[in-house]
């Protein structure tokens, strides 16, 4: 069967839970699942159900007190409710045993006016939401076999009955309206990334309570009795997304409060994740009230958690609540790559990256799962980049290229996060839509990709090119010129204060690398004449930027030219677009590092400190910057968080950069062309002793194991290419060896 719906559905086949969609679009990409429920099918009656939820688009705006609250994180069509459905049940002759296709088959509708979605202040002006529904006006069981469907009369209202279906529009275009252009409603087209897995689990650990029992005495359901009150804290080892299943029976008239949340929090106190001791809860809550009658509550939306309070108050009958179950769910993401060391820390951040990177991936990329639930420029890059190194998969990363496509404004910018239903325009996240093209490029060697949207990099280029004034610098970029979260920055929204009084240093040096990567794939599709024009506009910025932000005394980069504030992104930025002489470069990077009053990168910007250090030969300076990733460890993280300290969320996948440090610098493994042509080894064990695994590429896994000799200080380079890739090592003193399939060893001796 192959399934749609506006905005969101989730299926059931006689009761079990089968998939959540409609894959992320918009009004030109309106996505169907196919999937084969073959599994769910009993002999006899069987029922499929489907919960629709429809977004109105015109209802977006204030989230917060709204008491049917817009979703931010899905883009709906205005014209309401719809549900399309085709699909057959065939028997093993392959004949047509019955025919479910909407418009043809008998289905039956109830409008719910029960259900609530509801923001709460954690989570105002993102993509997430909490559930509240009255089950004392809802119809139970209707998921199930057996559940007769109360008709409506003609003469009835529509309150706590069903009701026949309306055929209306077709989902695909008829023959007159295909040859004449017209666009239907619906943009369908077949979803372009996997299904997403679903796991069950089951709730079993406490904090501070034994409710179901401890050990091998474990409980199935406990009773709450009459005018009473339970509270259970349940912990998983790592944040979870999840889709929930709690079962009642009984409780006429009690309610009951779910409230999910990451970590424990004191205020003015950093205490451990995990303190439910001396912690209080922030996070997300949702009510239900409960009708006496047995009942499974699935809320609609995956809910993320690591820890989950549930507060049960009995009315005047006992409740009985049996221990939740859940879905985990997520993108199918193969863990290829792995890593290992005598060093304890890197197996340990390891994993905590893995994991933090698998909760950000559904249908798109996502900044965090917790609360904010979507796909931001800035983000995705990195999040793709990372993604890479784990299976090579590309799918989703393509995807998301294809969706900013998509949100590109008539100014020449793209929507800092899409797919949305609230535009949001951050001028610098479009500079990163060129980054990425770029890492995409690098990736699969894909030209005809690359050609799509050269046009959207032109587009942005030039939108930036209209930004140079009198100063033959970038200013007043506009909108949102989003850089870092800093505490110096935080009047301004995370965007430099120089921009605030004119240029700022580190926009003009984004753009100017923009050109750099943009001149690149304009060569890469056959564009020299393009590529050329986008290199002296890089280099007329860059040259007004040594002109008037070069500080001569502090030997480093003003990050104005009159504002004398100085930062690791803008000693970063110049690097990457080679300012100044190679000696200048590695002064401005020691000073970066070392002085005190210099604003340091955060885990979102890190990735070009980490880069121009490399580049500068400098990689031995990323140990003090790892240490801010290890030292989570001590904090009782168990993914990575959007910050150590103050940060909002506890699983932010722009966090994870240790993860592609580990597998392109420390071991080494990267490609020497777009695609993948050739490999090029170049191991950075400046600061461990020995490291061994295996990389993903397209053509297989480059399996690698380095030791150093505590003695002598020699090291063993031991390589394995898979069949057919040949590549080059790197030794340390700069010179090459060349690398051929199957394995390959290199001694290097100590200086």
């Amino acid at each position: 069967m192959s399934i749609t719906a506006n905005t969101r559905y989730r299926l059931w086949v006689n009761g079990k839970p089968v998939l959540s969609g409609p894959c992320k679009g918009d009004w030109y990409s309106h996505y169907y699942e196919t999937v084969d429920v073959t599994e769910y099918l009993t002999t006899g009656e069987n029922v499929f159900a489907v919960q629709v939820l429809f977004l109105n688009p015109y209802d977006v705006g204030e989230q917060y007190g709204n008491e049917r609250t817009p979703i931010l994180a899905a883009v709906s069509s205005p014209v309401g409710h719809r549900l399309a459905l085709e699909g057959k049940i065939c028997g093993l002759d392959g004949e047509c045993l019955e025919e479910l296709t909407t418009g043809t088959a008998d289905w039956q509708v109830y409008l719910d006016s029960a259900y609530y979605i509801k923001c709460k202040e954690i989570n105002c002006n993102s993509g997430g939401f909490c559930e509240d529904i009255d089950f004392r006006k809802e119809p139970v069981g209707w998921k199930e076999t057996g559940y007769i469907c109360r008709k409506a009369e003609p003469e009835e209202k529509r309150k706590g009955c069903w009701w026949d279906t309306t055929a209306l529009e077709t989902v695909l275009p008829g023959d007159f309206e295909r040859a004449v252009g017209f666009l239907g409603k619906f943009q369908v087209k077949e979803r372009p990334i996997p299904l997403l897995f679903e796991e069950e689990g089951i709730l079993t650990e406490e904090l501070g309570t034994e409710a179901f029992g401890r050990g091998d005495i474990q409980q199935k359901w406990i009773q709450i009795a009459p005018g009473q009150k339970e509270r259970i804290v349940f912990c998983r080892e790592r944040v979870t997304n999840a889709y929930m299943r709690y079962i009642f029976r009984g409780g006429h008239g009690g309610r009951v409060r779910f409230t999910y949340f990451e970590k424990f929090v004191k205020e003015g106190e950093d205490i451990p994740r995990d303190d439910y001791e001396n912690g209080v809860i922030e996070g997300m809550s949702e009510e239900i009230l409960l009708s006496g009658e047995p009942l499974i509550f699935e809320p609609f939306w995956v809910r993320s958690f690591r820890f989950l309070e549930i507060v049960l108050e009995a009315g005047e009958e006992a409740i009985h609540f049996y221990r939740p179950v859940f879905r985990r769910t997520g993108y199918p993401m193969k863990q290829i790559s792995h890593i290992r060391s005598s060093e304890p820390w890197v197996e340990e951040l390891w994993e905590m990256c893995i994991a933090t990177l698998q909760n950000c991936m559904l249908e798109t990329y996502m900044d965090c799962p917790f609360y904010e639930q979507m796909q931001f420029l800035m983000d995705t890059r990195l999040q793709a980049l990372f993604h890479y190194t784990i299976d090579g998969d590309t799918r989703l990363a393509k995807k998301a290229l294809w969706d900013f496509h998509c949100s590109m404004t008539p100014d020449g910018l793209m929507h800092g996060k899409y797919p949305s239903s609230f535009p949001q325009i951050i001028s610098t996240f479009s500079l990163y839509f060129v980054f990425m093209l770029r890492d995409y490029y690098w990736q699969t060697g894909d030209k005809a990709e690359i050609k799509r949207y050269r046009s959207d990099v032109d587009t942005i280029l030039e939108y930036y090119d209209r930004k140079v004034g009198e100063s033959g610098l970038v200013e007043k970029v506009g909108y949102w010129p989003f850089v870092d979260w800093q505490e110096a920055w935080a009047d301004n929204a995370g965007v430099p204060a120089a921009a605030t009084v004119g240029p700022s240093t580190i926009h003009n040096l984004m753009y100017a690398y923009a050109l750099q990567c943009g001149a690149e794939l304009a060569e890469a599709t056959g564009r020299n004449g393009l590529k050329q024009e986008y290199l002296d506009r890089q280099q007329a910025v860059c040259r007004k930027v040594q002109e008037l932000c070069w500080d001569w005394e502090r030997e480093m980069y003003r990050d104005g030219p009159e504002f004398r504030q100085y930062t690791q992104h803008a000693q970063s930025w110049a690097a990457l677009n080679r300012m100044g002489t190679e000696e200048e470069r590695k002064k401005m990077l020691r000073h970066a590092m070392r002085e005190t009053d210099v604003i340091p990168c955060s885990f979102s910007t890190s990735y070009e400190l980490f880069r121009a250090l490399e580049q500068e030969g400098m990689y031995e300076e990323t140990r003090k910057l790892m240490g801010r990733w290890i030292a989570l460890r001590e904090k009782h993280c168990t993914t990575c968080p959007e910050e150590p300290d103050k940060g909002r969320s506890e699983n932010h996948a722009w966090s994870v950069l240790p993860m592609y440090e580990m597998i392109r610098k420390l071991a080494g493994v990267e490609p020497m062309e777009p695609g993948w042509k050739s490999v090029r080894i170049c191991p950075h064990m400046e600061y461990l002793t020995d490291l061994q695994g295996q990389a993903a590429t397209p053509f297989g896994t480059v399996e690698f194991q380095y030791e150093k000799k505590s003695e002598t200080g020699a090291v063993c380079y031991i390589v394995a290419l898979p069949q057919g890739l040949r590549g080059e090592f790197c030794l340390p003193d700069g010179r090459t060896r060349q690398l051929t399939s199957g394995m390959n060893r290199i001694d290097v001796q100590s200086k």
